[in-house]
């Protein structure tokens, strides 16, 4: 019988950590357009889901400016190449870092990956928030079905993501937030 001098597990292979760049959000500032006082309360609701649609619109931006930044990244490192908007919008929506997710709950965001993924949606089809006049009651009804959708679809024609990736990080921070870090690591 072979007696091994060793025999304790053998331990897993290490998966490679790339830090992504950080995903900045900036204050969303929206004055809601005038109603006529005592409108009814349809209106009241479809004013308020116009606005919701305008705030994601302005959330689409800024992860749509992280997604190309990420490709920037990616581009540059051999090893993540061949990842595609698909791999960062994964960790984005799916499977963000765990010190995101604590971040985004500490801010109140409990379902922020829906609202990532919406955001994504309606970024495709609108690069800057709509006007009021640009968006009918029939879309404002259900436009969070419609951005969902339209997330899936999005997402369903970038490549899969493969096992071989390495693990992505990123932090995310408030505009304010990442702009006091910047002065503090400049000794301003």
């Amino acid at each position: 019988m072979l007696h091994l001098a060793h025999t304790s597990p053998i331990p897993a292979p290490v998966k490679a950590v790339r830090e992504l760049p950080p995903l900045i959000l900036h204050p969303i500032s929206h004055a809601p357009e005038a109603y006529a006082p005592g409108s009814d309360a349809e209106s009241v609701r479809n004013e308020a889901r116009r606005m919701e649609l305008r705030m994601l619109c302005c959330l689409g931006k800024d992860l749509t400016r992280w997604l190309e930044q990420c490709l920037e990244f990616a581009a540059a490192d051999p090893a993540l190449a061949a990842l595609s908007a698909g791999h960062f919008m994964d960790v984005l929506v799916d499977n963000p870092p765990d010190k995101v997710a604590r971040k985004m709950q500490a801010w109140g965001v409990a379902e922020f990956r829906m609202i990532f993924a919406r955001a994504l949606g309606l970024a495709t089809i609108f690069p800057h928030p709509p006007a009021s006049d640009d968006i009918s009651d029939t879309f404002i009804r259900d436009f969070s079905r419609y951005a969902s959708v339209v997330y899936r679809t999005r997402r369903a024609t970038l490549p899969p993501s493969t096992a071989e990736t390495p693990e992505l990080r990123f932090e995310v921070y408030a505009s304010g937030e990442y702009a006091q870090l910047l002065e503090k690591s400049w000794g301003l």
